[in-house]
């Protein structure tokens, strides 16, 4: 069951992505009284969050056990390394091949060597403090992604926010409660980002004033 849900949730991903510049599109020329339509809008987004933050955490479950961050001997990196081997769609992705409605791993961003190639050096060079996968790169990555679907819409962006954490609990149950260290850096990173653009959104303008008087 739990293999089948993060399936559905990786092959899902890519649907969500392609209609979300639509829908913003769509929400923008929307009268502001239509509460459904902005509904739809908030759950797409929703979900756009949800499943980019399985996705990042699920590669970097695969890559913290190939680095050999997690122990083997640790029962709950066993069942996370039988989970992914054992799901052709996400071995596959991983593979760097496309899966259902052609996601890649082209898709987030990585044209580097298949993940499931990598050596246990290259795996911790892609979690390393600056790598393509480490705190600060993928804290961006996931935070400019669902700051983009949210644009200056403070509820959006709240949207959006709750979304990222919901992935992440998601990912924590699906691969068996424990997430490796760095994900929890990153999480807490890009938790941080989206709280600084909500922030800036939310300024007075005195607030405004004092601060550019202060540069």
């Amino acid at each position: 069951m739990e293999s089948l849900e993060l399936n559905n949730n990786i092959a899902n991903y890519k649907a969500y992505d392609s209609n979300v510049e639509q829908e913003l599109t769509k929400n923008q020329n929307q009268p502001k009284d239509s509460a459904i339509d902005d509904s739809s809008y908030k759950s797409k987004i929703h979900n756009s969050a949800v499943n980019v933050s399985i996705s990042m955490e699920s590669l970097k479950v695969y890559l913290n056990i190939k680095s050999s961050e997690f122990t083997y001997e640790n029962s709950n990196t066993q069942k996370a390394l039988i989970n992914i081997i054992d799901n052709e769609n996400i071995y596959d992705f991983l593979s760097g091949k496309e899966i259902n409605n052609g996601f890649s791993l082209a898709d987030i961003g990585y044209t580097g060597k298949a993940i499931t190639d990598l050596t246990a050096d290259e795996a911790k060079e892609l979690v390393s403090d600056e790598g393509f996968f480490g705190v600060t790169e993928t804290s961006n990555r996931v935070s400019s992604f669902v700051i983009g679907l949210a644009g200056d819409d403070v509820k959006a962006l709240e949207e959006v926010r709750a979304g990222v954490v919901k992935g992440f609990e998601e990912a924590e149950k699906l691969w068996g409660g424990e997430l490796p260290e760095i994900s929890y850096k990153t999480q807490e990173r890009t938790l941080s980002l989206i709280d600084e653009k909500i922030a800036s959104l939310t300024k007075t303008d005195l607030e405004k004033e004092v601060e550019n008087k202060t540069e």
